[in-house]
């Protein structure tokens, strides 16, 4: 083998070689991207899941809580088709569908609750209520919702964001209530007042709950009706004590 062959057959090797080296590279960042990307929706699929019990119990339609599903669902899918060896993924589809049907059942048993114990909780109900309303504006865009079906669904959500609000401050007036206090009663019943009214929340609704409100602080109601309250567990306990007319109050107090 003369020197010149040598040389040509060291330089093919050598070519081969980086070729082969290049294409196990690239095999193996393509896996690691790939885990990576598998991760982070694994992560995603459990925030949604925690978003889909947070939300239930706080809107009033249930489809939107099946939206929400049905995104988890999608992004299984993704997984699986991005790492078909990952088994665990199907028995996570399998339940994700099975979360389906259950939300599907005319007959479930649903129970409206947004009251809240702190301000935090408040805020943390009303930030999920929000993510809730971008995943709707998300699959609406990509044709999956008409834009009235959104519409519907955003305008519930944005009840929910003020009730939240306003049903967790009525249930401290109820509990003022239940003490005595009606003086704090009264402070609280006006907060919750001022939220029903600084919004611009288009439901009809809205008009039924300042009305009510004022009538719970002139003592003329206890509660409000179930149509905007059904959280009646939180109603104040039978006391000899009523809310105070407003036009007794001399000054206003404010809830701590």
């Amino acid at each position: 083998m003369s020197s010149m062959t040598f040389v040509i057959l060291f330089l093919a090797i050598a070519f081969f070689s980086l070729i082969l080296v290049s294409f196990v590279n690239q095999r193996q960042m393509r896996r690691r991207l790939i885990t990576r990307q598998v991760h982070q929706l694994k992560r995603k699929v459990a925030e949604l899941e925690e978003l889909t019990v947070s939300v239930d119990p706080l809107v009033e339609d249930s489809v939107i809580v099946q939206i929400i599903n049905d995104e988890v669902i999608d992004l299984i899918r993704t997984m699986m088709q991005l790492s078909p060896e990952s088994y665990y993924l199907e028995a996570n589809l399998n339940n994700a569908l099975e979360l389906k049907e259950s939300f599907s059942e005319s007959r479930r048993q649903r129970e409206i609750y947004r009251v809240q114990n702190s301000d935090a909780a408040i805020a943390r109900s009303q930030y999920l209520l929000n993510e809730a309303g971008r995943i709707i504006r998300r699959r609406q865009t990509k044709g999956m919702l008409e834009v009235s079906q959104m519409e519907a669904y955003i305008q519930d959500l944005a009840w929910a964001h003020l009730m939240v609000g306003v049903a967790s401050t009525i249930a401290q007036g109820h509990r003022a209530v239940s003490r005595g206090d009606v003086l704090q009663a009264h402070a609280y019943y006006k907060k919750a007042q001022q939220i029903a009214m600084q919004t611009t929340n288009p439901d009809d609704r809205r008009h039924q709950l300042i009305k009510e409100i004022s009538e719970l602080m002139n003592g003329r109601r206890k509660a409000l009706s179930r149509n905007l309250m059904p959280e009646t567990q939180v109603n104040p306990i039978e006391t000899e004590t009523r809310p105070p007319q407003i036009n007794r109050v001399a000054g206003e107090s404010q809830p701590e």
